[in-house]
This record gives C-alpha cells, structure tokens and sequence, in this order.
C-alpha cells in the first residue's frame, strides 16, 4: 500500500494550491480529481473571478487579501503567465445600501483606495453605464480579476515539478480514520494511507461530509449559477463597449434577489468572448448533484439579460453568445469552513463552504492548509483562525 504525507481531494482553486504549497514544501502529497481539471463542473471555471480587497463581509478576510494580491502577483511572475488584471471596481446601489457602507467603512480600517461616488458621477466617469443618480456607490482602484483555469494550470504544473503525484478522473468512495493516519479508498479498489486527508470537494463535499454531526449546523448545500457572455448583434462590431477599456469590473444591488455583475472583455480571454455577467446572490437555487441538467434556460438567460439592459447602455443591442452553470457550496452564513473536522479525525481537513467568493483567497487558503499538514494548531492561530469556527464541535 501507497503512503503519503498528505492527500488532498478536489484539484480545484483552492486544492491545486495547497497541492502546489505542500510540494514545494518536500511533503510527500497525492491530489486527487474525480474530473480533469481545470473543468467546468465546479465552481472553478468561467474564465474570470472577481478580487477586491476592501472586504466588508468581515474584517478578518482583508488581511488574508494582501497576502493572496501578492501571491498572485507571484506566481504571474514566476509562471510568465498574467493570472491577475486590475481593472477596478465599481459597486454599490441604491441608497443605504450595505455593499457601498461595508465597502467604506473596510477601506477606513484598513487604509485601501477608494472613492465614494453617486450613480450620476459614476454614470459620467464610465459611459458604458447608466445608472439611478441617487445610487450610492464605491470605486476600488486595485481591484479587478483573476483567471481561474491559468491559476489551476499553473498550480498544478507547480505541484508536478516539485514531486507531487496527481491521479485526475478518479473517485474517493470512503475514508477511515485510525490513530495516526487515514486510509482512503477508491472507486477502482486500491488505497492509500495518509497523515492527514484534505476534503476541497468543492460542490461535492456536501456529500462527502454528510456522515459528520460537527458539520450539519453549518447547513453545507450546492446551488446554481447562471453566467452569460454578451456581445454586439453586429457581428461587424469589436468587443469594445463591452471590454476594460469601456467599464471596469462591476456589482450593483439593484432591489431585487441577487446582485448583477460583470466582468468585462479582455485580451487573450479566449471563448468564450463578451462581457462576462451574472447574478451573485446568497440563498440560491439547491440542486441534486445527480440529477443535475446544466442546461441554462432561454427565459432565465433572457431575464438577466433584460435586468443587465438597465445598467449597462451596450447590453441593451446585446446578443448573449455563450451561457455556463457555476456551483456554490454554500454555509448558512455566507463564511468559508477551514478547520479540522472533529476531535476524533483530527488527521481530516476541510476546506469548504466557499459560498461563491473563495477564488480570490486561493493561494492563501493553499498556504494555510499546507501549514496545517505540517501543524494542526495553526488553523486556531494563524491569520485564517476566525474561519476555523466550530466544525471541530
């Protein structure tokens, strides 16, 4: 029987850099991947993710923001590919709203650079938009994008050259816990035995997890998400209303359910092409993981394009070129889950719960988990402590 230091079950964001992190480390570490990642069936896909830094959800989250800027940054560096684009951000919305008042008050902690503006100045400041003048809204200088498929391929490729083994299209069926290690089985009949397991099964941790009472408060559950891509009906038509030269990278709380938001067209994005949008919101659509139709409907794609329409000016001559389905795993509060799992599977890590606004965080998040392989109270210690809340009973 194979043994190793660590295994780590999900190869998405937040686990190729973990498994990059632990390798580079001289752990002796497997990663595992029911699919062929980088894919689109998780949450990690969709060719952008949106990075801020002035975190009003919880203070505890901006610290860990300027560990992961620099860590991208680095990583674009060393892999000669640009993971992040800082194009700014726009956001906020009607008046009173929490998103703008959070914003502010995160960049009066924390001394960040932004700037207060109502819907007429921000409608004035970027033409693609036509915003409420009495909207309340906050522009974020340094904020922007990264690219989740570059960041897992370059993790990966990472991990590989410092000696990680990686086994893609291969499904764990169960664990057991023993005194000092974990034995972990696969759907094909083979095992392994490992120091520790850690479980970044993204949608599928659920189901994973579900045996476990210390994790049932936190109410784990995967929900859809519909993205589309927009582009001119004028096929004669560039991108450039819709790319960062017209606008930067917005999120408006508009009344209704959810927040819309874009990301705009860039070079070297590849397909699909346009103006990235879709509808951030707590609380969505739960789903089956098999029995689950990927299919985006045209009336639901049709709907957000009409709520897109009375913002942004170009969305309202717009075709919709392209249409995905992301997954949340979401918490009942909206907070990621890093912890141990309980006092008796103290060898077993999770990282879930990533309630759609993980991407930003996963370098640091991999650097935490790598440090917990090594160390498992640092998950109580460290700067991602207030994340390690109570799934451990």
């Amino acid at each position: 029987m194979h043994h190793f230091d660590a295994v780590i079950l999900g190869l998405g964001g937040i686990g190729s850099s973990a498994l990059a992190e632990s390798a580079a480390r001289g752990v002796r570490v497997l990663g595992v991947d029911q699919f062929d990642p980088p894919h689109a069936r998780g949450s990690s896909h969709g060719g952008s993710r949106v990075i801020r830094l002035a975190y009003f959800e919880h203070e505890g989250y901006v610290p860990l923001l300027r560990e992961s800027f620099e860590a991208f940054d680095r990583l674009s560096r060393d892999a000669g590919v640009q993971l992040i684009h800082r194009t700014g951000l726009l956001q906020g919305g009607m008046p009173n709203n929490t998103i703008t008042a959070g914003t502010l008050e995160s960049a009066r902690l924390h001394d960040l650079r932004v700037e207060a503006l109502t819907g007429r100045e921000a409608s004035r400041r970027f033409p693609a938009f036509e915003l409420p003048e009495a909207w309340e809204l906050v522009y974020e200088h340094d904020a922007g994008f990264v690219r989740p498929e570059e960041t897992i391929r370059v993790q990966l490729a990472r991990a590989r050259a410092a000696g990680a083994e990686i086994r893609t299209n291969t499904e764990v069926v169960g664990w057991e816990d023993r005194a000092s290690s974990v034995l972990v089985r696969f759907a094909d009949g083979t095992e392994v035995e490992t120091g520790a397991l850690v479980v970044c099964g993204g949608a599928w941790a659920p189901k994973l997890l579900h045996r476990y009472e210390s994790l049932r408060a936190f109410n784990l559950k995967p929900t859809r998400q519909t993205i589309l891509w927009l582009a001119s009906r004028d096929a004669t038509q560039s991108l450039g209303s819709f790319s960062t030269n017209a606008m930067p990278v917005w999120l408006f709380e508009d009344g209704e359910a959810g927040a819309p938001y874009g990301v705009p067209a860039f070079d070297g994005m590849g397909s699909p092409s346009g103006l990235k949008v879709g509808l951030h919101q707590h609380g969505g659509e739960a789903i089956d993981l098999a029995n689950f139709d990927r299919t985006v409907l045209a009336c639901t794609a049709d709907a957000m394009l009409m709520r897109v329409a009375r913002v942004v000016r170009a969305a309202r001559d717009a075709a919709i070129v392209a249409t995905a389905t992301c997954l949340y795993t979401e918490s009942h509060d909206g907070h990621f889950v890093i912890d141990t799992l309980s006092p008796e599977s103290p060898n077993v890590i999770v990282a879930t719960a990533c309630n759609g606004h993980a991407f930003k965080f996963v370098p640091v998040i991999g650097r935490v988990i790598a440090d917990a392989i090594g160390d498992r109270s640092t998950i109580s210690a460290g700067s991602a402590a207030f994340l390690a809340r109570g799934a451990r009973g």
